[in-house]
């Protein structure tokens, strides 16, 4: 697939996010440094700033507060749905980022979905790897 094809994927991607939530601005940021990128600023229905990117020809990217994590090849079907349910799921409240911090700096955000008995984690982003040295503690992000 050429660059323009995997771009217009992207694109698709973004309208099906938008067309769940059809209320919420978006700005799109012909400044930043990769193919395509939008914020989602907080606003009334979404409590936290979000940036959805496309970059390095086949990357989805979905970011809020320190939870950064990225779906590729934009090429699988499979994995254009989960990012694209990742951040449906986000904006809905369904939903959570649990961010662990070490003081002031996160080391550690996952992107989690509800279970029967607690939280089951789906995606992660991290600084260090585990185990931790020390105790962290937790915030939670959630559009809910």
């Amino acid at each position: 697939m050429s660059k323009v094809d995997t771009l217009e994927i992207a694109k698709a991607a973004l309208a099906r996010i938008r067309e769940a939530f059809p209320a919420l601005h978006v700005i799109t940021d012909a400044s930043a440094p990769v193919e395509l990128s939008v914020n989602i600023p907080a606003q009334a229905g979404l409590k936290h700033a979000i940036n959805l990117n496309f970059q390095n020809v086949d990357e989805l990217h979905f970011s809020v507060g320190s939870f950064w994590l990225e779906w590729f090849p934009c090429t699988d079907s499979a994995k254009v749905d989960t990012f694209v349910n990742a951040v449906v799921g986000f904006i809905s409240g369904r939903l959570r980022v649990l961010e662990h911090h070490r003081g002031s700096r996160c080391i550690k955000a996952e992107l989690q979905e509800p279970m029967e008995e607690g939280w089951k984690t789906i995606g992660v982003w991290s600084t260090l790897h585990p185990p931790f040295p020390r105790k962290t503690k937790e915030k939670v992000i959630r559009n809910a």
